[in-house]
């Protein structure tokens, strides 16, 4: 019976509503004190809102705050007498030193909080997770850093798939399409950043590269983020005739290195790690530019996994309506925490922090992180996690947004041919 009551509880958790409301602020405001009558469980998030990842922290922002008020809007926690869910936010200003900083003032200025979710990168987030072992408080991330859990933290949970998942989609789906379209490309050029997430996601498509038939590492270069000329690199990728570029790097640099590629009348196929390839911000700078353009991610509002749940296929429309863009990976990132927090919520029937903890590790729920239902290993990653290929295509109002492409399992759009595979098969037929 008890079993049965649970899982009415987290069924009706998982309905979700239409919500509708004012966009957040780019900066969070001062969390009011606590009302101690208040049937309240709360949520720490630190996000960069100032600085060169802001764009991260609001994307992010976008996607917990309708989350949440989907959860509360149907009667919060129940098995907590329908407890509301409220969030703390800390801003650390896109810097990795100011993370932990906000973390340790976070947990001391907010006695009562159960969790910590964050930090929209890998760099931001391994600083603080010292912090969240000491003072024995959940923080999950969707960051992807294998560093995350290398550890043996006992406190820290990664719910989407880390780098070598990343760099597996972007080799595959190259795969995929030369054995599709006959297309022979081979040549594959990395650039990235020289932060962890660059760093790792380069690290892990390096060793699939030389490990497959058929491709050859021809450049490979790495940068400082924030870089304020690429014309080295551009002219690197020229010089070692690179076909296919596989870029890791965040909104600035990636419009500054599509830039100059344009400069240099260069256009491989684009195969991104994520990060600034797959932002809004992104497409209105290309413009027409950006139709076919490959990233992968760790969330795709399109995905398999979130199409095939009725309780969630609606999300992404959600969040268009209110926000006024498409719901991108960070937001979808960003409801996939909350809706987890949740769901641990409902099963401890607790909040306590150390029952929260046991009962997030446990969980088992289908959410909206590709791969399906949660499966934490020893180490606190959900082993089932897969990374997702998106493709930016204009859908009939025009509007472009990445769509899920592959792998397929979870591709829920066909794959279009780029006007450079469509003249590479021609030469291939000549």
């Amino acid at each position: 019976m008890k079993t049965k009551v649970l899982i009415a509880m987290l069924l009706s958790l998982m309905l979700v509503l239409a919500a509708c409301g004012p966009a957040a602020p780019a900066t969070p405001a001062t969390p009011a004190a606590p009302d101690p009558d208040e049937n309240v469980v709360r949520l720490g998030v630190i996000l960069p809102f100032s600085g060169l990842n802001a764009d991260q922290g609001v994307v992010n922002r976008h996607g917990i705050e309708l989350a949440v008020d989907h959860i509360n809007e149907r009667g919060g926690i129940q098995s907590l007498g329908g407890a509301t869910i409220d969030i703390v936010w800390g801003d650390n200003e896109s810097n990795p030193d100011r993370s932990r900083m906000v973390a340790e003032q976070m947990i001391a200025a907010n006695p009562d909080l159960i969790a910590i979710h964050g930090a929209a990168a890998s760099a931001f987030v391994i600083p603080m997770l010292p912090v969240f072992e000491r003072e024995q408080i959940t923080f999950f991330t969707a960051q992807t850093s294998g560093a995350i859990t290398d550890n043996d933290y006992e406190w820290v949970f990664a719910y989407a798939d880390q780098s070598p998942g990343f760099a597996g989609a972007q080799v595959g789906v190259m795969a995929w399409i030369n054995e599709t379209y006959d297309t022979g490309l081979s040549r594959i050029g990395l650039v990235y950043e020289d932060s962890e997430w660059g760093l790792t996601n380069a690290a892990a498509a390096r060793t699939l590269i030389e490990q497959m038939e058929g491709f050859e590492l021809v450049y490979d270069q790495n940068f400082a983020p924030g870089a304020a000329d690429l014309t080295p690199i551009v002219l690197g990728l020229i010089e070692s005739g690179a076909e296919v570029l596989f870029p890791t790097v965040y909104t600035h640099d990636a419009r500054l290195l599509f830039a100059t590629m344009q400069q240099f009348d260069y256009s491989p196929l684009i195969v991104g790690g994520g990060g600034g390839f797959v932002l809004p911000v992104f497409a209105d700078e290309l413009g027409d530019l950006v139709d076919g353009i490959l990233s992968v991610g760790s969330h795709i509002f399109d995905s398999a996994t979130i199409m095939n749940n009725p309780n969630l296929r609606n999300i992404g429309a959600q969040f268009e309506e209110r926000f006024g863009y498409f719901m991108t990976e960070q937001a979808v990132g960003g409801y996939a925490a909350a809706y987890l927090f949740a769901a641990a919520l409902e099963a401890a029937g607790s909040a306590d922090r150390t029952d929260f903890r046991d009962a997030f590790r446990a969980l088992t729920i289908t959410g909206a992180t590709p791969g399906g239902a949660m499966n934490f290993d020893a180490t606190g990653w959900n082993q089932n996690a897969v990374a997702v290929m998106g493709q930016w295509q204009r859908g009939a109002d025009g509007m472009f947004r990445t769509h899920a492409v592959y792998p397929p399992s979870e591709a829920t759009v066909d794959f279009q041919l780029t006007q450079l595979l469509i003249d590479r098969i021609a030469a291939m037929e000549d």
